[in-house]
Parts: C-alpha cells; structure tokens; sequence
C-alpha cells in the first residue's frame, strides 16, 4: 500500500473541507488598536455589531512587556493595566466579541537586529523571557493570540545596512540567528499558550532577509507543533483603496508565497490553519502622509471603501483588519468623548467619516459585479488545490514567473554596463552579459505576485538594488488575435516590447524618481491598447531604478480592468530550457 500517497490524499481532501467550512463563515473583523476604557464595559453590546475583537498593544516587546504584564518573578511596574483590560475582555466575550489579540512590536530605536543581539545568546534568553510573559499573559487575561509587529527595524532587516561589518561573524551567521530567535520567540509563547493565535504585522513573508529568515522559523516551529491558533499575516498592502481585481488577489499574496518558501510540511500546516489578514485604511484620506492622495466628499470615499470591503469579505479566510491612529471604534459625539475621556478627532467631518465606516461594518454585503464573481469562483479553485500559484496569477492577467537578468547598470548613470542590447536578443541561459558589478546571466525569477507587483528589489534580496536596471521576459499565450489593454505602474522608469514593438515607454523619471503607488492608492497608473497576436507573443521588460523602492506593476486586462479570457502567460525556452 502506497502510505505516502494516501497521506497525501487524505491530506489534500482535509485541506478542501476545511476551506470550504471556513467559506462558510465571514472572516471576523479586528480593529487595530484599542486600550482600556469604561466605554467596552458599559457598550459592549455596541460594540459587537462592528468589530469580532481588538489590538490592545502594549508597547514595544522589551518595554511593554516589564511595564505593564511583568515577567516570571518580576511584577508589572504598572498593574492597573491588567485589571482594566481583564475587566474589557470579560464584557467583550460575553457578546460574542472574543478575537481580542495583546499586541507587542519591535522598535524602530532599539538594537535589535544587530550583530550584538543577534549573535548573543543572553539576548535571545532575554527575548525568551519576554515572550514567555506575553503568552501567559495573553492566556490568562482572556486573549484569543498574540499579535508581533516586526515592521519597524524594516532598514536593518537588509544584510547590506552599515550596522552589519561582517568581523568575525558571516551574512550566514545572521541568518541562522535570526531563524533561531524566530523559534524561540514563538516557541515561548506557545509554551506558554499552546492554543493562541499569531498575528503578525506587517505581514509578508517575501520579505527582506532577517525578517523572512525569523518569520520562516516561526511558522516551521508552528507546523512542528500543529499550533491549533494558526499564524496570520496583518497585510498592510491593502490599505490603499487598490482595484476591484488586485483586491480580488490580496488576500491570497501569502498563500503564494508559501508555495515558494516553506518546507512540505509546514506548507501543508499553512494550508489548513494559516491565512492572510488584508488590513484596510477607513481613515486614509486624512492619516496618509502621502502628499498625493486625493482630498474628496467622505460619501464618495466610503462608496470605495464599501466596495473594498465587499471584496475582502467575499474572499479573506479568517480575518479582516481596520487600521487607523484614530479609535474609530466609537462615534465620536461630544457628549461621548467627555463622558468617557476619549481621544477627540482631529479632522473636520470627523463623526461624518467614522458614522459612514460603521454603516459600512453593520450592513449586509451588497452582490459583487459578476465579473468579480467569476474571479472569487478562481481563488476558490486555488484553495482546492487545483492550481499552482503560478496558474493562479495567469488568471489574474498578470505573469507569476519570468526570465530575469540582471542587476545591469542604469542606463542613464552607467549605460556601458546597462545592455540594453540584451533586452530583445534571445535568451540564451549561459550566456554572460557584462552588468552592473560583474558578468550576470539570465535566470528564472518566481515572483508568483498575483497582484501585478514585479517586486525587483525581492528579485535581488534587497541589496545594492540602487542606481541599476533589469531585463525581465515571459511569454504570453493567446488563444486568438486579441485586443486588450497593458496596466501599469513603475518605480522608477519602464520599457515594455510585446515581440519587437515598443508598446509603453516611460524610461526616463523625475529628478527624485517615480513612486509605485499612483495617488497613494492604485498600483495601476497607466493603460495603452495592445493587441496581441494569435499563439505566443514575448513580453519584454525593462526596469530602471534611480534609488529605493524598485518594481513594476503590469496586468493584461480588457477595457473595464478584468483578465481576459485565452490570455496565458509561461517562461520561455532557453538554451533547450523549458520551465512550463
């Protein structure tokens, strides 16, 4: 008897139930962030028909942790805390209100990552101690999990940050540290709390190497423990008011990448218990620090939000999330904030906005354009299992894998080393092309991005990505003549050829370069009509970077912004290569 095989039956027919009695359920809906306060003792009630739970967030994980829970043998510095927020999550679980998770982060100032607290094993018994504390405090308070923001130290999660000087110690060395304290920090709370949930901030793991390396660890320690409470990741790319199919698409980016970075084992555990939690702004018009993004009637933002939201409950998994620096958890009536010592809005319109986001949170989802009905009917063959995450991205308009060469110089910095000759000769997969630093050659590229976002700074594991280019190539597959229009959005200047005609040209970029997010809320900032032959056409792009954040943006679609029917994308053959 095949045992193997069996088990891996079994296994995919559980994975498939177990989606389709989630799809069943409406993902809960968490507000980021609360702190205690009479108010969810005396209106929990009201409070139950907007959100299924809280962030209550204490701080950073080695200052909030010893103030306010304390540590084994140590009392919190301030025990009102504890009292108060037991005294909040009493009331709030008795009306249903029970997906409360206690929030720590990382901070942006402390030392940690560095050489020092990576590499000192009384750092890594100091983060256990910490973790510990967290998790029996999560349990005994009443949490339902956990929530970990790594988000802040983001600079020095890079392996080429100045910190790192590499004496006596490898870029190896950091990575096997950083994995090793992700197991200990997670092993620390599910010691202490075996059923909690993990929520993770700012959730990607197709992230810079030190963050992905310590999250890895987590969710593989989590697999080896079967944790029962699951890790999911606070995705903060949906906070701008992104289009319909992108939308579509988000609360699957993790499932990706999955694909592409656990071992079996654990992405079978990430199959049945873990999920990505798209976060949405109610508040962006006024909280952004975008400069760009358009000031309008709230009625006419909230028409996109509600839309927005109508998506991501169709197709989120477990959770949904609302961000906002303000507490949009109560209408912010004057008679309410002086009862209750609240903190006032600071924007006009404030009880506008926030009484407009509540109707959107109380009323019943409205019926989805059919066209994005067809596309959920896609993600949930995803979930079956019955395509890859490749596949899955075909489906979306957008190429999941490409043919990538480079880092070449930027053309307009170093154009001896830009070959931009390169760009349309074939491809042939040994052939060395003088780049940037050094002969570089073409390689296989999986960005499996069913967004549309071509990360290339992922591409390159985020180092020495500045002043440089890169040639990228798929193949697109039309079952008939087609017309069809080419999205995009670049960071910070593009070529794109279908064959040997240039179709879109934006090489050239302002003095302090382009940003990706158009108006700080779209990843498509432009369209041109395209037609593509019949059978297989190559796309071509170039990609040119001025400095930070480097990318594009790219979907196929027809007039109104879906994918098209017959339109496949596939790498192409190389040298007798083929990776179908």
């Amino acid at each position: 008897m095949d045992y193997r095989g069996a088990i891996l039956c079994w296994t995919s027919l559980i994975t498939v139930v177990m989606a389709e009695a989630c799809a069943d359920q409406p993902p809960k809906m968490l507000a980021y962030s609360a702190f205690p306060t009479p108010y969810f003792n005396d209106d929990a009630d009201g409070v139950a028909h907007l959100y299924d739970g809280f962030f209550f967030v204490i701080g950073t994980w080695d200052e909030g942790v010893p103030n306010l829970l304390g540590l084994p043998g140590e009392p919190a510095r301030d025990s009102r805390w504890k009292e108060q927020v037991r005294e909040n999550l009493r009331h709030l679980r008795a009306v249903g209100v029970t997906e409360n998770l206690l929030g720590i982060s990382f901070s942006e100032s402390a030392p940690w990552p560095s050489p020092q607290t990576l590499l000192e094993p009384a750092y890594t018994e100091k983060m256990a101690r910490h973790f510990t504390a967290l998790g029996q405090a999560a349990k005994d308070l009443g949490f339902r999990g956990v929530s970990i923001d790594i988000e802040y130290p983001y600079p020095r999660y890079e392996l080429d940050h100045e910190i790192y000087t590499y004496e006596g110690y490898t870029a190896e060395d950091l990575l096997a540290a950083a994995a090793k304290q992700g197991r200990t920090v997670i092993s620390a709370v599910l010691d202490a709390f075996p059923e909690a949930v993990v929520f993770v901030l700012p959730g990607e793991l197709a992230n810079r190497p030190l963050s992905r390396a310590f999250q890895l660890a987590m969710v593989e320690t989590m697999a080896e423990r079967d944790a029962p409470g699951g890790y999911h990741l606070g995705y903060e790319r949906a906070y701008g008011l992104l289009d319909p199919v992108t939308q579509v698409a988000i609360p699957r980016v993790g499932d990706c990448d999955a694909e592409r970075w656990l071992s079996a084992a654990a992405l079978e555990y990430w199959k049945r218990r873990c999920t990505v939690a798209p976060g949405v702004w109610p508040l962006h018009m006024v909280e952004t620090s975008g400069k760009d993004y358009p000031k309008r009637a709230w009625s006419e933002e909230m028409a996109e939000l509600r839309q927005q939201m109508g998506i991501l409950r169709a197709v989120a998994k477990r959770y949904i999330w609302s961000f906002s620096g303000q507490p949009v958890w109560f209408l912010p009536t004057a008679e309410t904030v002086e009862h209750y010592a609240l903190p006032k809005p600071n924007f006009e319109d404030a009880e506008e906005a926030v009484a407009g986001w509540h109707r959107i949170l109380t009323e019943p989802s409205t019926r989805l354009d059919p066209r994005l009905e067809r596309l959920i009917g896609v993600v949930a063959d995803f979930d079956r299992g019955s395509m890859s995450a490749r596949e899955f991205c075909n489906r979306l308009g957008t190429p999941g894998t490409w043919l990538l060469l480079g880092p070449l110089g930027n053309p307009f910095i170093n154009p001896p080393y830009a070959a931009t000759a390169a760009a349309l000769r074939p491809v042939r997969m040994d052939e060395p092309i003088h780049g940037r630093d050094g002969a570089v050659q073409w390689r296989l590229f999986p960005d499996n991005e069913p967004t549309g976002s071509v990360r290339l700074m992922a591409a390159h594991d985020w180092r020495d990505t500045d002043k440089a280019s890169a040639h990228l190539v798929t193949m697109i597959q039309a079952k008939k003549e087609t017309d069809a229009l080419l999205r995009m959005n670049w960071d910070d200047g593009v070529v794109v050829w279908i064959n040997d005609q240039l179709v879109f040209d934006h090489r050239t970029y302002p003095p302090r370069g382009h940003g990706l997010l158009y108006r700080d809320r779209y990843l498509f900032e432009d369209h041109v009509p395209v037609h593509i032959p019949r059978g297989e056409s190559r796309l071509t792009v170039t990609s040119i970077n001025s400095h930070g954040h480097w990318g594009f943006c790219l979907r196929i679609t027809d007039p109104d912004g879906y994918p098209l029917e017959g339109i496949r994308f596939r790498v192409p053959s190389g040298n007798g290569f083929d990776w179908k």
